[in-house]
């Protein structure tokens, strides 16, 4: 073996070797009353070395260390590296069979123990016990040690299950550890800084506390571990042992910095790592007692501990992009890629995946193929000189901030999939966690088989002083934050369990939750005993179901004025109260009235009325309070009395954009971007602050995969958090009166869109949010107003006494809230209000083009949808059980996404074209009735369809969701079940649907010129076969 080539930046021994003749005297371990020179540490290390050489220990043998926490493990390390061959720390509060396990994959034949674990049971050829060194003998036999070491030396052998739960063997290269210590950021100064050695040998990052200070010529001072979770007295510690460098783990940091804030005062370098840093914590450091330097640092394992690092400042609390702080850059020999999918460099501030390669890559795993082979890849062209370069795939999502930092932002592989969602639960820790309301965060789906329930559940720990009241003001935030399908159920914890590394053990919180939850069930009453209770009043049964329903929520916060959706509940939990309410009290009631009266006294006495009389559907009330609503709202609405600006022309092309954290509004987005006309786009998005605003917007774009944007696209971006069903869009006045002289045109695409609620639910945020954009658009400079509205805005037409065949684009919406729009769904309800407020608008002058979009099913060439709305549970269901309900004469006219986007800015570009509505809804010969779209679908999932009349197919999903099946379905049951008319439900009254003309469409695409290039409306099988495709991908 020729050892000629190695050099200093990867001969650990050699490198502890030059301090000992330079600083021989200096101590480099304390370990309580105990002391160590580099003179004394290099003696006991030869001992150790020569006993294993003796035994047969050749170069790079993985030898097991089992010792007590401190000196006798660091002798030990520094004995093994001696002898040229590769240490494998081991746990000693592990049981023996699973030691036995690290042995037998790490093939370890050598044990290295001291006199407390020398009688564990473990099977090794050869155990040497550390002993005193005799001095005189070494002198003779160890001139020849330490070995010399290769550049590729392989150091350590360390243990990590990752998200798997099974250990994998990482190796570790000696030239990893050296890269770290010598890196400007991370250097223990020599003769200026004490090393805290707190960390768990097994764990990862304890080989900076153990190795960086002999590599520096530093001391190491072993601290007491147990002290870790005691705040105080951990902080004492550090300046009592004046400890001036450390790593710490981020959840102990967490803990430490909320509670004592100046603990770290004293300190010089202090690295914080494995797992995100949280803002309030640094705050909080910063501002009471910061070290000299923080550090966030970051890497994996595989990478040797760290990877990247960043000195967090003020300037990065303050600026922290949607709520995470930089990781920094590679450190010294290290590199970062940031890939897409095919493995593409991602430029600007786009997201993509990190990979990492240079000096601290692993030579990979133990016994582990399909890991090694998933985990390390080869890239043609990223080597040094084009090469083809080796990297770790971290599956860390990353972007890199406008100074160039890499910021972490999530895992890709900790996703959980909950009633046809994929929920990123990294983002939902994240957007808890910047709210400055908790310290620690843990999100997970938990199953509960027996209740028929899944959860998505946030486990907290609140700040100091912010319980109580505070989790209402979290869940407000969240709601506030976070999609309605990604909001938590929240549950306190006092502190979080620990794993012995440091970090939060999410198995140990989840098998907490799970225990919590259970006991909390099997305490309430069941459905049976409610039922015969005659001395259980109906408030009482009700709170046992509302306990039931929203199980993390305290008993005690349930009270006769509590507010159904206001401890939590989501359409979802409508759905089983509704069912539960069916099964206690005998009484159908509807979603409406849950909403209208959500308090648990005021919803009691409904059911208690209901008991004795099932009121009729309420049409008529619902006809008054829609036409009194168009009749009078639009009164305050000026009409501008200057033509509206061409917002393509010079000087102008700026866009105000609502709804492009939608489906429809997604795509608009992006054909507004590749306009060269348009300078920006400015994005209202529904949030309270601007870092929360960026993260929906691009994490949408990222569910249609369209995130992916050109840097000149990208750039054109600006996002504006608000929320437009609030006066002046939730903006100060000076902030909407700016807009409204900044906007060359505004596009209303935004809506509220939920199948359980009623009118008076959806209301505020598509009618009077119609008006805050109608003002807007009268308000500053003049310009045109483009909205979104549907078809659904007829109703079922099917029941107009003079029932139309077809539709005008020209015609009045006001019949139809006679015969049909009474039985709508709210969210249609509140669709036609604001399309005959905007007409009434429109007939009088206001400068507007109406878009009544028929259903946007998928874009045409990828098949992507939105997996949100009522048709893609629809087909999912049904595909999944292979039956169907037989709907004759009903259609939904449905279009692709990439034609009504490109309809909508052809049609815009032109001024000519205001004072119209357009139906954009397939051609008469192209559109697809209902029952032929199920056998359609169906072919293209290979399965049978079986159709059923409407009620024996809805006894199927009902009974399927009550054998807890996990249908899409689930939350629109009080929808599907609703009798509206008679005995029929609002799905059965859409047979005979009138069709819509289309001429103002067709005429006004003509006139763009646009050379046939447009694709046609109709969602066509091919168009179907690749929706399908998508809609599988999903499960």
């Amino acid at each position: 073996m020729d050892f000629t080539s190695h050099t200093s930046d990867h001969d650990i021994a050699g490198l502890l070797s030059r301090n000992v003749v330079c600083h021989g005297n200096r101590n480099a371990i304390i370990d309580g009353s105990l002391s160590i020179t580099y003179q004394q540490l290099d003696l006991k290390a030869k001992e150790i070395s020569l006993d294993l050489i003796q035994q047969g220990v050749a170069y790079e043998d993985p030898v097991g260390i089992l010792t007590a926490f401190g000196l006798p493990h660091l002798i030990a390390q520094v004995g093994v590296i001696y002898a040229g061959a590769t240490c494998v720390p081991l746990d000693s509060e592990r049981s023996d069979t699973e030691l036995a396990a690290q042995l037998h994959v790490a093939h370890v034949n050598f044990l290295l123990v001291d006199d407390m674990h020398h009688d564990r049971q473990l099977s090794a050829e050869k155990v040497v016990l550390i002993r005193d060194p005799n001095i005189e003998l070494l002198r003779d036999k160890t001139q020849d040690i330490p070995k010399p070491l290769l550049p590729t030396f392989r150091s350590h052998i360390l243990f990590t299950s990752g998200t798997t739960g099974m250990p994998k063997g990482v190796q570790i290269p000696a030239a990893g550890i050296v890269r770290i210590a010598r890196d400007p950021l991370c250097k223990a100064v020599s003769g200026e800084d004490t090393v805290g050695y707190l960390n768990n040998p097994c764990f990862d990052v304890s080989l900076i506390d153990i190795w960086c200070s002999p590599i520096n010529g530093t001391t190491i001072v072993v601290m007491d571990r147990r002290e870790l979770l005691s705040p105080g007295l951990f902080a004492r510690s550090l300046k009592r042992q004046q400890v001036t460098f450390a790593f710490l783990p981020t959840a102990l940091f967490h803990m430490v910095a909320l509670a004592c804030p100046t603990a770290f005062s004293d300190m010089n370098t202090l690295i914080v790592g494995g797992e995100g840093l949280s803002i309030e914590p640094c705050k909080a450091v910063l501002e009471h007692g910061p070290p000299r330097r923080l550090i966030n640092g970051y890497g994996p394992t595989e990478c040797t501990i760290l990877a990247c690092g960043h000195q967090i400042t003020w300037k990065d609390v303050q600026d922290a992009a949607s709520g995470y702080l930089p990781i920094g850059r590679p450190l010294w020999k290290t590199v970062a890629h940031v890939f897409d999918d095919s493995l593409r460099p991602v430029t600007g501030n786009n997201q993509g995946e990190l990979y990492l390669g240079g000096a601290g890559l692993s030579m990979g795993y133990l016994e582990a193929p399909d890991a090694q082979r998933t985990g390390f890849v080869t890239v043609p062209g990223f080597g040094p000189s084009g090469e083809p370069s080796r990297l770790y795939r971290t599956k860390d999502a990353v972007c890199r901030d406008d100074a160039g930092n890499l910021v972490w932002v999530g895992r890709m592989d900790r996703e959980v999939k909950m009633r046809g969602y994929r929920i990123p639960l990294d983002v939902i820790e994240s957007e808890i966690l910047s709210t400055g309301l908790v310290s620690s965060a843990v999100a997970a789906k938990v199953n509960l088989p027996d209740a028929n329930m899944s959860l998505l559940v946030a486990c907290v720990t609140y700040l100091p002083s912010r319980g109580g009241s505070y989790s209402q003001r979290l869940l407000a935030k969240c709601q506030a934050r976070l999609p309605k399908y990604m909001v938590p159920q929240l549950v306190e914890f006092g502190a979080m369990p620990m794993t012995r590394h440091g970090k939060i053990d999410r198995k140990r919180v989840h098998e907490i939750l799970v225990d919590r939850l259970l006991r909390r069930l099997s305490e309430e009453s069941s459905i049976e005993v409610m039922k015969s209770d005659q001395s259980m009043s109906s408030e009482a049964k009700l709170r046992s179901l509302w306990s039931q329903i929203l199980l993390t929520v305290p008993r005690h916060d349930i009270q006769p004025e509590t507010d159904f959706f206001g401890i939590g509940a989501t359409s979802l939990h409508v759905a089983s109260l509704i069912h539960g309410v069916h099964n206690v009290f005998g009484v159908d009631i509807l979603a409406r009235t849950v909403y209208e009266c959500s308090t648990l006294r005021g919803l009691a006495d409904i059911i208690q009325q209901e008991r004795h009389h099932r009121p009729a559907y309420q049409a008529k009330e619902i006809q008054d309070s829609l036409l009194m609503d168009a009749a009078t709202l639009w009164r305050n609405i000026p009409i501008p009395q200057v033509e509206p600006v061409d917002w393509l022309s010079a000087g102008e092309g700026r866009v105000f954009l609502t709804g492009a954290t939608g489906f429809i509004g997604a795509f608009m987005l992006l054909e507004l971007l590749r306009m060269p006309q348009v300078r920006r786009v400015r994005c209202l998005v529904r949030a309270d602050r601007l870092e929360t605003a960026y993260s929906k917007l691009f994490r949408n774009l990222d569910k249609y995969r369209l995130a992916q944007l050109e840097e000149d696209l990208r750039a054109k971006i600006e996002v504006l958090p608000g929320d437009f069903s609030q006066a002046r869009l939730g903006l100060t006045e000076s902030s909407f009166q700016e807009l409204a002289e900044w906007a060359s045109v505004v596009f209303h695409l935004g809506a509220q869109v939920n199948y359980n609620e009623p009118y008076a639910a959806t209301r505020t945020a598509n009618v009077l949010g119609t008006l805050n954009l109608l003002r807007l658009a009268a308000t500053g400079k003049p310009k045109a107003f483009h909205y979104a509205s549907t078809i659904s805005a007829f109703g079922p037409t099917g029941l107009m006494k003079n029932r139309p065949s077809l539709i005008d684009e020209n015609g009045s919406l006001a019949p139809y809230v006679e015969n049909a729009i009474p039985y709508e769904m709210g969210y249609g309800q509140s669709q036609w209000v604001a399309d005959e407020l905007v007409s009434t608008l429109m007939r009088r002058g206001f400068p507007t083009a109406i878009y009544r979009c028929g259903f946007v099913l998928c874009h045409g060439e990828s098949g992507i949808g939105n997996v949100d709305d009522f048709t893609s549970r629809l087909l999912t269901d049904c595909t999944r059980l292979g039956i169907f309900p037989l709907l004759p004469n009903q259609r939904e006219e449905l279009v692709t996404v990439d034609y009504v986007a490109s309809a909508m800015r052809l049609i815009s570009t032109s001024n000519d074209n205001l004072g119209r509505a357009y139906h954009l809804v397939p051609d008469l010969d192209s559109s697809i009735d209902m029952n032929t779209l199920f056998c359609l679908v169906g072919k293209a999932a290979n399965v049978t369809m079986t159709g059923l009349p409407y009620h024996d197919w809805l006894d199927r999903i009902r009974t399927a969701v009550e054998n807890a099946s996990e249908l899409r379905l689930k939350p629109l049951l009080p929808m599907l079940e609703e009798k509206v008319l008679g005995e029929r439900t609002r799905i059965e009254l859409y047979e005979g649907m009138a069709r819509f003309k289309r001429e103002n469409t067709v005429d006004a695409l003509q006139k763009t010129g646009y050379n046939g290039f447009l694709r046609e409306a109709a969602v066509n099988e091919k168009d179907l076969q690749a929706y399908v495709r998508f809609l599988q991908s999903q499960d």
